[in-house]
């Protein structure tokens, strides 16, 4: 399951050699330098207030008309640094953001798999980072925030002083680190559903779901000093170790062995639970029957 995750380039790391991804990775957002990027943005409107840190937001991604769900990590001024779900990021005045206000009956662009085409589907339920989607196709399934975007025409899109989307109080919607098939390696997941057996029902933030044991959920403590392995190329699959120097959200800013640094996200991270799951370990993946 873990290895039909897409690949999506997190953000340039600088240091002695940083993260250096493979140049043909990260198709769905373009790389982009810091420097040019808040320079960029200075350039543009700034009518909107500025927003605090923590806040997630909307993003009009390099001014392409498409809103991709991230966390702002932090500000200058105007300028507001937002690091995507997927990794990505970029600086943007507030004028290029929306509040996380996406619910129930909004029209979206979805991914199925990383590479496809976006097609549109309706949002039918928002479990936390969660949807449950249905397909313009007829289809109907889960999905998460990172596989999402939308413009500003499409129907329910956020508008700038919409209120932001209600979290879910309790078990239902809480973010969480699964255990994959008791080999030693936690990947972060929503919890959408509880079944009678006890058996929970998660969303991972690469958009696959499963129903899995009670014990093989662990609450999502990864903060400043977790040891952490972060996905630095698909095929073949390729992971760094790195420490986690600071957390806003789901965006993570790590120090790498060799001293180089990024922000990255969830979504590019799995959490060893123990000595044996080192970062060249690969989950074995079941066949399908």
């Amino acid at each position: 399951m873990r290895t039909g995750v897409a690949l999506i380039v997190f953000a340039i790391g600088c240091g002695p050699t940083g993260p250096n991804l493979p140049t043909n990775v990260g198709t769905n957002h373009a790389r982009t330098n810091a420097a040019e990027a808040a320079a960029q943005a200075q350039e543009q409107s700034a009518d909107a207030e500025p927003i605090e840190p923590g806040a997630h937001v909307w993003a009009n991604f390099r001014d392409a008309g498409f809103f991709f769900h991230g966390v702002i990590v932090e500000r200058q001024g105007g300028l507001h640094r937002v690091v995507y779900d997927d990794g990505e990021s970029e600086w943007l005045q507030s004028s290029a953001l929306r509040p996380d206000a996406l619910g129930e009956g909004a029209e979206v662009n979805v991914r199925r798999t990383y590479g496809g085409r976006f097609s549109v589907a309706t949002v039918e339920r928002r479990v936390g980072r969660a949807l449950y989607l249905h397909h313009a196709s007829g289809d109907e399934g889960w999905s998460s925030l990172a596989h999402v975007r939308f413009q500003s025409t499409d129907v329910g899109a956020p508008t700038s002083n919409a209120p932001p989307h209600a979290d879910t109080a309790g078990e239902i919607g809480s973010n969480v680190l699964v255990e994959y098939r008791g080999q030693g390696l936690r990947f972060a997941a929503t919890v959408t559903a509880r079944r009678d057996d006890g058996f929970l029902h998660v969303v991972y933030m690469d958009g696959d779901t499963d129903w899995v044991a009670p014990d093989s959920v662990a609450p999502d403590d990864v903060r400043e000093g977790s040891i952490v392995h972060v996905r630095r190329a698909w095929e073949p699959p390729q992971w760094l170790q790195a420490r986690v120097d600071r957390r806003v959200g789901d965006a993570l800013h790590v120090t790498f062995e060799d001293g180089g640094t990024a922000w990255t996200s969830m979504f590019r991270v799995r959490v060893p639970t123990r000595p044996d799951a080192g970062a060249q370990t690969e989950p074995e993946v079941e066949a399908d029957p």
